[in-house]
């Protein structure tokens, strides 16, 4: 009787025990049997959203470990890496884990390790806004002088990720000037570029190429430009230009041919402020001009710089409290923290102060025993409240236990 006793006394630990040391030896057996690629596979995104764009450069899995016998050639062919884009929610903020899939080719190769097993990736959304069309001299002779470009169309259309499409301020043509003066008269494909006038890539234009009508000449005569207002600075964290409206939107210039050439087909304004700028901003300033250029128009222009913060979310864990306990009851709490998913403008997620949000339980009304609470937050104006996961938890009640009695002193 005690050897049965022996035997079936915490049998499930045993067995467990049991379990895991035949576990342990059939994986030290396989990994004693495995060999290593040293090769690398590039991942390859499936299912991807028409209306996302995938951000940044996916890396390759490497230290891939396989079993095969000695006759099966293995090389980078032999195997596909996936991950599933399928679920992914497209933000411009957001990034979500995914998991790599890494398949073999040849069924007689048995995949036993491989590295990364998941990774990060972020879906941009797609957007598109129009921007100027603009020209950039490649060469210009001594003593010629550009006229003002005329471009058809004179907008173009620029669409890609919210994030790369949001640092586009022109697309650019490319031209050079003949030696022998002759007028451009041609289409010419263009590049976005930045405010910094540097290229920016994985855009699309539409169209890829316009018209450019540009008269050459050296004698001294006047144009009509477009105004271009200078900024510098960085608006405030979260904060983007959106647009600037301009008055006088052109200004006639003159001077001789080489001046001219020097204002690239627009007349600067003296440098406009943007730095740590929350709102809209208006300001009067005067032309840059170049020595040798002059122009007719006396008064200041008149500058609205037009910014905003676009809308994002963010998740964070929150600490549960109850709301209500009271001192006579014992309160246990399925979990101590949930999930909490927030939206609303990027500067206002910014600014909030994550340490000041709690998510309450309420259970005030609630007698002993076992209780699904829903849970529910308050946040700052300007944020919502997106999710709460899990937005319910078990509260269990107990009553608390009598004091034991006093013993009463012996006479």
């Amino acid at each position: 009787m005690r050897v049965l006793r022996f035997i079936v006394h915490n049998w499930p630990l045993k067995i467990g025990a049991v379990l895991l040391a035949v576990t342990m030896y059939g994986a030290m057996v396989v990994l004693q049997g495995t060999q290593v690629w040293p090769g690398k596979v590039a991942i390859l995104p499936v299912n991807q959203p028409t209306t996302g764009y995938l951000l940044g450069t996916l890396p390759e899995v490497t230290d891939i470990r396989y079993i095969a016998s000695p006759d099966v050639s293995i090389s980078q062919s032999s195997f596909v890496a996936t991950i599933d884009l399928a679920s992914v929610k497209v933000s411009e903020s957001a990034f979500t884990l995914v998991p790599v899939e890494l398949t073999a080719n040849d069924q007689r190769i048995q995949i036993v390790d491989y590295q990364p097993q998941q990774i990060k990736v972020t879906l941009d959304p797609i957007v598109s806004k129009k921007v100027p069309v603009e020209v950039g001299y490649a060469a210009v002779p001594s003593g010629l002088q550009p006229g003002t470009p005329v471009f058809t169309p004179s907008t173009v259309d620029i669409s890609g990720g919210a994030s790369i499409v949001r640092t586009v301020a022109e697309a650019q043509v490319s031209v050079r000037i003949d030696a022998s003066g002759l007028d451009v008269n041609q289409d010419i494909g263009l590049v976005a570029m930045d405010a910094s006038g540097h290229p920016v890539n994985n855009v699309t234009i539409n169209p890829r190429t316009v018209h450019v009508d540009i008269q050459v000449g050296s004698q001294l005569r006047s144009e009509t430009v477009p105004v271009h207002p200078v900024t510098t600075g960085t608006p405030a964290a979260g904060y983007y230009i959106t647009g600037i409206d301009v008055t006088p939107s052109t200004v006639s210039v003159g001077g001789q041919a080489d001046a001219l050439a020097l204002l690239k087909g627009k007349a600067n304004t003296k440098a406009i402020s943007v730095a740590g700028a929350t709102g809209d901003i208006t300001s009067r300033v005067t032309l840059d001009l170049p020595t040798g250029v002059t122009s007719d128009t006396t008064a200041t222009i008149t500058v609205v710089i037009h910014l905003s913060s676009p809308g994002s979310s963010r998740s964070y864990s929150v600490g549960v409290v109850m709301a209500g306990a009271r001192p006579n009851l014992v309160y246990s709490l399925s979990t101590p923290s949930v999930i909490v998913t927030l939206g609303g403008a990027a500067a206002a997620l910014n600014a909030l102060d994550t340490s000041t949000l709690v998510v309450t339980a309420s259970v005030g009304d609630l007698g002993a025993g076992a209780h699904a609470v829903t849970l529910s937050i308050t946040v700052p104006p300007g944020i919502t409240v997106d999710a709460i996961s899990p937005d319910q938890i078990t509260v269990t009640i107990a009553n608390a236990p009598s004091p034991a009695p006093v013993a009463s002193p012996t006479p």
